[in-house]
């Protein structure tokens, strides 16, 4: 690597890693998170889709269901039948996400017969969700209310330093957090204590003195609190709440009611976080509640399907031990973050990953089997109708054999899925998803191990170096070759980061690297634009008049040829001379001797080019010419090209004889003579003004052989001669005297060539 291209590299590399640390400090930035979510969005889209290949059914509370059904929110009637029927057709779970929280009070005992379906099938998970606020977590309001829960609005405002109104919303809050945490660990010592047990163990435990209106708020939740232990106790997870590693906490929890709580097989939240763009692409598997670690509705199923023995948590995974997956037992491995998210694989668009089946559609069966029921109990319809009675039961049997077909085995997950419901939400794959359909997706990943794991840290920051070291190399090559190796770069790294995704799960950064390459592209071409391709363009304009294009693009690569002064080389000089020219000028007009001249001097030109030649000058209608430099690469065979280009140039002269002897004009010849020694190049003159030229004894034999040559002839030195011989016919001449040189000079007049 020569020194001006290890000194471009060197600023070039200072240009892209300074712009790869800068994009490195800004990873954490919201604009660079939203675009990186985005690239991760892409990924997803152009990944092929995937058909489940879980036990699972969804059972959807759609737009049918609710044309012949009715309005939502339906009696709980219907969810009784729909589970009995499920457990009938031999279905393994039943997740619903519906919220159960308050009591039907349109009709108490359909509440009962729900509780009793519960019961007697065993298979049924209801949803509780959570409420959070970190920021009360670690409020200092907190520990002052903590101490002394008499303290009044007024009395915190002034302890800390802030406008009562200011403070009115949070200091509400945090009270009846910590009434709400004080009566649970109260229901914890006695679930049947009433509510004066309760309200004495509290103001005896926490040193209290309650107000009448905290005795009123505990009295309208006693209900919800039992209910919540309850809940505590029959679904907390069985790991050591000291091992807790995660930063997710909630302030409180709205369990299903007590009666379903009391006979449901599990519970779970139903909770999930949307990233900072409003998508939806993970969720909590975990959350701390009073001391006691409860999962997600899904997992919660999942740990009973799969006979988890134990879980082991972390800070970036979640192990279910021991787990009974394909008739084997075996440790899952489920990478989290710091709140215990895992990212969901989502396998493709609603409707197509998963399969479906109405919840009107279950129901029919329940429907025929009425209509039967009523039918077999009438005589009257029995003697009449008996058509109508095995219509039915055949209805019944094909029903109960479609659905059993879609059921049996299967873990159904029942939830809204109807146009214009509030549970549709943005995810990855389609702008409007039902909810319902992240415990599907979350099920499938946890069961093929599918996990997407983003690589941060280290790897991050090589990335980001290699790519800088890759952009800031295209700063040595030709600017046409950078443009396709950034571009080359980019697209194979585009297509790694999607083969890692979709192969294996991993996600590594696409807005950094692209960052890198598109701004420190953009740098390199500017610092060279303004450095060498300027000096390029100068080169190209300077020289174009008398160096071929392949000679110009040589000179480009390194300029530094071109500097002011000279050194000795092997060349070849070529000199031609119009024989004649002085008296055809005195005879015509002067446009008729410029014409005639530019003429004949374009032709030479052409050729001198097509041979790689070098144009030195114009001294009249003399022309002077030269081989070997600056170019380097001929220089082996400088006075072979020299020698073809003076033969071209004489056949072009005799079409252009015939050419003027065609239109009656005066037809001139050409002289060339040809010299190959060393001499001194470089260019010569003062730094205002300079030109590439040769100089020397050689050039000066050059140009007396040129006088010597006859109309037509091609004279060449010996010098030439030896260097050339393998490829032309010569004619021996007599040796001559040229001024300048002592002996007779060996000279040969060029025929052809072999």
């Amino acid at each position: 690597m020569t020194k001006k291209n290890l000194n471009k590299l060197l600023i070039s590399l200072s240009i892209t890693i300074s712009l790869a640390v800068l994009i490195l400090i800004s990873v954490r930035s919201r604009v660079y998170q939203n675009l990186e979510l985005k690239a991760l969005d892409l990924r997803f889209s152009l990944r092929p889709a995937y058909r489940s290949i879980s036990p699972i059914l969804h059972v959807d509370i759609d737009d049918q269901s609710l044309a012949e059904l009715g309005r939502w929110p339906w009696p709980r009637i219907y969810h009784e039948k729909l589970t009995a029927i499920l457990k009938e057709l031999g279905a393994k779970q039943i997740l619903m996400d519906v919220i159960f929280t308050e009591e039907y009070t349109d009709n108490p005992d359909q509440d009962i017969l729900f509780s009793k379906a519960l019961a007697s099938t065993g298979i049924t998970y209801l949803p509780f969700y959570f409420l959070e606020n970190e920021d009360i977590r670690s409020d200092p309001l907190r520990a002052m209310l903590a101490k002394d829960i008499t303290i009044s609005l007024n009395e915190a405002a002034k302890k800390i330093s802030l406008d009562p109104k200011a403070l009115n919303e949070r200091f509400f809050s945090i009270k009846r957090s910590i009434l709400d945490s004080a009566a649970i660990d109260s229901i914890k010592k006695d679930p049947e204590s009433s509510l004066d047990d309760m309200l004495e163990d509290i103001e005896g435990s926490q040193k209290w003195f309650l107000f009448p209106e905290d005795e009123k708020y505990l009295e309208e939740r006693i209900t919800k609190y039992k209910t919540i232990v309850l809940l505590l106790n029959k679904f907390h997870l069985n790991i050591p709440i000291n091992t807790w590693p995660f930063k997710k906490e909630c302030l409180d929890i709205n369990p299903p009611i007590k009666i379903f709580t009391e006979h449901i097989k599990g519970s779970g939240f139903l909770n999930s976080d949307s990233d900072i763009d409003g998508i939806t692409r993970k969720v909590p598997l975990f959350i701390k509640y009073q001391n006691s670690i409860l999962p997600h509705l899904t997992l919660s199923a999942l740990i009973d399907l799969l006979a988890v023995e134990e879980i082991k948590l972390s800070h970036s995974t979640v192990i279910l031990k021991n787990a009974h997956l394909d008739n084997r037992v075996k440790d899952i491995v489920i990478p989290v973050d710091e709140n215990s998210n895992i990212l969901i694989n989502w396998r493709g668009k609603w409707g197509k990953a998963f399969d479906h089946i109405s919840f009107s559609y279950v129901l029919k069966l329940q429907e025929i089997r009425d209509q039967l029921n009523l039918d077999l109990n009438s005589s009257e319809v029995q003697n009449q109708n008996a058509g109508v009675i095995d219509y039915l039961k055949k209805s019944e049997a094909e029903l109960v054999k479609k659905v059993r077909d879609l059921v049996k085995g299967k873990t159904c997950i029942v939830g809204l899925t109807a146009t214009g419901t509030h549970d549709l939400r943005a995810v990855p794959i389609q702008t409007e998803y039902p909810m319902v359909g992240i415990h599907s997706n979350l099920f499938e990943t946890i069961i093929t191990e599918k996990f997407i794991v983003q690589y941060k840290g280290l790897v991050r920051i090589f990335i980001f170096l290699f790519t800088a070291c890759v952009i800031a190399f295209g700063s040595i090559i030709k600017l046409w070759k950078s443009f396709l190796l950034w571009f080359g770069y980019f697209l194979l790294y585009f297509f790694l980061a999607f083969f890692l995704f979709v192969k294996f799960g991993i996600w590594i950064d696409l807005v950094g690297p692209f960052g890198i390459v598109f701004f420190g592209s953009s740098a390199i071409t500017s610092f060279r634009f303004f450095t060498e391709e300027r000096e390029k363009l100068w080169i190209k304009k300077a020289f174009s008049h008398y160096l071929s294009d392949e000679v110009i693009s040589e000179m480009i690569e390194d300029p530094s040829r071109l500097n002011l002064g000279g050194k000795k080389r092997n060349i070849t000089v070529f000199f031609s001379d119009i024989r004649g020219f002085t008296s055809y000028s005195e005879g015509h007009q002067p446009e008729e001797v410029v014409a005639m001249l530019n003429e004949i001097l374009t032709e030479q030109v052409k050729v001198v080019f097509k041979y790689n030649g070098t144009l030195d000058k114009f001294v009249g209608d003399e022309l002077m010419a030269f081989w070997g430099a600056p170019s380097n690469k001929n220089l082996n065979d400088h006075a072979v090209l020299a020698v073809k280009t003076s033969i071209e140039i004489q056949d072009k002269m005799r079409e252009l004889q015939q050419k003027w002897s065609d239109e009656n004009k005066d037809v001139l010849h050409i002289g060339i003579g040809i010299n190959t020694g060393d001499m001194i190049v470089g260019n010569m003159g003062s730094a205002e003004r300079m030109d590439y030229t040769v100089i020397g004894d050689n050039v000066n034999l050059g140009a007396r052989l040129c006088s010597v040559a006859g109309k037509s002839e091609i004279i060449i030195s010996e010098a030439t001669y030896e260097m050339a011989k393998e490829h032309i016919i010569v004619e021996n001449l007599e040796p001559v005297h040229v001024k300048g040189k002592a002996k007779p000079i060996s000279i040969y007049k060029v025929i052809g060539l072999k």
